[in-house]
């Protein structure tokens, strides 16, 4: 099952946001991720938060337009974007998609992008994105296809990564390592319609973005 995390992050949704919008079965706004989708008429399935960051009249739609509420108390132990996350892996999610996850405070961002670990450690393909970026992570292999004037880029996610291989990029990598605190894997190119990245030990970051 398909579906799509809003986070109360940056949000500028155009074809890309759309398009996911139509594949997904199921959509969660994490607490302010709410207003985006009222701003565009859409209706989500579930919200979940402590509610500190939604307007109340939007909350008030939503509660007789029958949304799903999920509410939890202000003071706890996870980011509204974990809930949701746990909601959508407790209804038998497949793939995630999150939306809205980057914005100005880096401590929200950095956190989400660390929970792309916690997908990948229950076997669910995960993806934060926005219309310029999106940020996978593999312990494996994952075949991206290409995306006009993106760069795509590799970045350790633990602390050496071992035996990466790529296939379709400009500058190829065979057998390589990276560890953290090095950028060797920023800004390559792609030379054919789909690219490849494999590693045989770690955790990388493959991340696709244009200017």
């Amino acid at each position: 099952m398909n579906v799509l995390i809003i986070g109360n992050g940056s949000f500028e949704p155009g074809s890309v946001f759309i398009e996911t919008v139509e594949l997904s079965d199921l959509v969660v706004c994490a607490d302010g991720g709410a207003r985006h989708l009222y701003a565009l008429g859409i209706k989500p399935d579930v919200l979940v938060g402590d509610f500190d960051s939604i307007p109340r009249d939007i909350l008030e739609e939503y509660k007789k337009a029958n949304v799903e509420i999920i509410k939890y108390p202000v003071r706890k132990d996870m980011t509204d974007v974990e809930l949701a996350i746990e909601c959508a892996v407790s209804r038998g999610a497949s793939r995630i998609f999150i939306f809205g996850a980057f914005g100005t405070r880096i401590d929200h961002t950095l956190s989400n992008l660390h929970l792309l670990h916690r997908l990948l450690d229950s076997g669910i393909e995960g993806v934060l994105f926005d219309e310029k970026n999106a940020v996978y992570l593999i312990d494996d292999q994952i075949k991206i296809k290409r995306r006009e004037n993106h760069k795509l880029s590799l970045l350790p996610a633990a602390p050496v990564v071992e035996g990466i291989y790529t296939e379709g990029l400009a500058y190829p990598l065979k057998d390589a390592v990276m560890k953290v605190g090095t950028t060797l894997g920023i800004s390559n190119e792609f030379t054919s319609d789909e690219a490849s990245v494999s590693i045989r030990k770690g955790r990388l970051f493959i991340i696709v973005s244009r200017d």
